[in-house]
């Protein structure tokens, strides 16, 4: 099984990393070898699984020691996507991550909500989102543009099918889900990166 599915041609590879609408947001040093790119999205079961059982590994075994860099790109696969990453930045960037686990761990009673509005509103003062930034989140059409540009290019341009979506150093990664399986991939990157003795 091939480990890389390559992009075709230099030109898509640079302009992987030319987000549009949303700009990156690096976990790691600016200066790693290596990029990682994971096109996720915030209902998705694989996606939320990837990230609390791979990543915390791929954190601690490649991006703590200055190895690879990694940037999330959230992208639309449901209006239910959209809104709960609307309603992430409702008390500002700074809690945006936490925003985010907060409203995922409680996807499945929104999906189950007869009321998604109030189930909505309801989940998010549990956190501490007031009424005027609810309203101002939910309402950000600025934001909500970004998020359609970028995932109009994720499926457009860069062929993806659906998340998580991984690309490394520009090309398409093909693993088996394992950390295993990733992690032969990002061995042999960082080998044939590395100066030969």
């Amino acid at each position: 099984m091939a480990l890389w599915a390559g992009l075709a041609g230099g030109a898509v590879a640079a302009s992987l990393m030319e987000p549009a609408g949303v700009p990156d947001r690096f976990i790691g040093a600016s200066n790693a070898p290596s990029t990682l790119i994971v096109y996720t999205s915030p209902t998705c079961v694989h996606c939320i699984r990837f990230e609390q059982e791979l990543l915390p590994q791929i954190k601690s075994r490649y991006v703590d020691s200055g190895r690879l860099r990694i940037a999330m790109r959230p992208i639309l696969n449901s209006a239910l996507d959209a809104t709960i990453l609307l309603l992430a930045d409702a008390r500002g960037s700074e809690h945006r991550d936490a925003m985010l686990a907060h409203l995922r761990a409680r996807r499945a009673r929104l999906m189950a909500a007869k009321d998604m509005q109030l189930a909505l509103f309801q989940v998010a003062a549990e956190a501490g989102v007031d009424p005027a930034d609810f309203t101002r989140a939910m309402q950000d059409q600025a934001r909500l543009q970004a998020l359609q540009r970028l995932t109009r290019q994720a499926y457009e341009e860069f062929g993806i099918r659906g998340t998580p979506t991984l690309f490394l150093d520009g090309a398409k990664l093909e693993f088996d889900g394992s950390i295993s399986s990733l992690a032969r991939i990002l061995d042999h990157a960082y080998r044939s990166k590395s100066p030969r003795q």
